[in-house]
């Protein structure tokens, strides 16, 4: 059995991958440089130019996560975010895969307070019944 690589954060990579592809180097090169494949390096341009458009759509680096929230819950604008907001609907849970950390990614986007606190950690994450 293969030993496995040392996980490692790419995030930081980013950067530095979008660099390379715009002085021209090819997938390969660059995956040869940092260690890893063709296909890993285009994930991560993949992923570079979805938080680039997300940015540019938004004007707040959103998460993937949170962007995908706001998609699922219809919110076109930050004026309908802010209604759903004011009217008590914007609450995480309410749909899947909103939880706390978009939950507060979105008020801080809002400029609002965080009007409540996370459950307690005794409690299941997705259905909130006690553990």
């Amino acid at each position: 059995m293969k030993p496995r690589k040392p996980y490692v954060k790419l995030i930081d990579k980013v950067p530095e991958v979008v660099r390379m592809r715009s002085e021209g180097m090819t997938l390969e090169e660059i995956g040869k440089h940092f260690n890893l494949s063709r296909q890993r390096i285009k994930q991560i341009e993949q992923s570079a130019q979805k938080h680039e458009k997300i940015l540019k759509l938004w004007g707040f680096p959103f998460t993937t996560r949170t962007f995908n929230t706001l998609e699922r819950l219809c919110i076109n604008s930050r004026e309908e975010a802010m209604d759903l907001y004011n009217t008590g609907h914007l609450q995480p849970g309410t749909i899947q895969g909103f939880g706390w950390i978009s939950y507060y990614e979105i008020c801080e986007w809002l400029e609002v307070p965080v009007d409540r606190q996370p459950l307690n950690f005794l409690n299941c994450p997705h259905c909130g019944k006690k553990i």
